[in-house]
């Protein structure tokens, strides 16, 4: 004859009801945000006013999954008297982050602080 399972069924019921008296730990999605934990690098940014299209980050990406592009444009020179300078002006930057293996060398290369980890 089979022995019943009351006991077993009795203490996950009363696991159970603990959990629902103590509250949910889930956090609700859309109506509260959870903090990534301290040391998380989240996504690669870019800051466009410092970002000079020198093209180093897409050098030096190992996966190619950067792409720039952009064009020269004659400024007024810095002092009177000098030739006019050749600037580089960004037109679109993209980053594949299906590509991207988040290694951050393009981060460390940029001279410029462009490009920066986002949470």
């Amino acid at each position: 004859m089979a022995k019943p399972k009351l006991p077993g069924l009795f203490t996950g019921l009363g696991i159970t009801f603990k959990t629902m008296m103590d509250g949910a730990v889930t956090v609700q999605y859309p109506h509260e945000r959870e903090d990534p934990p301290t040391r998380a690098r989240g996504v690669i940014a870019l800051k466009e006013e410092n970002c000079t299209a020198c093209m180093l980050c897409s050098r030096s990406c190992p996966d190619w999954c950067i792409y720039i592009e952009g064009h020269k444009e004659k400024r007024p020179p810095r002092r009177e008297g000098a030739k006019p300078r050749t600037v580089n002006i960004l037109d679109r930057f993209d980053i594949d982050y299906g590509l991207c293996m988040y290694c951050g060398i393009c981060v460390e290369v940029c001279p410029f602080d462009a490009l920066f980890w986002s949470p």
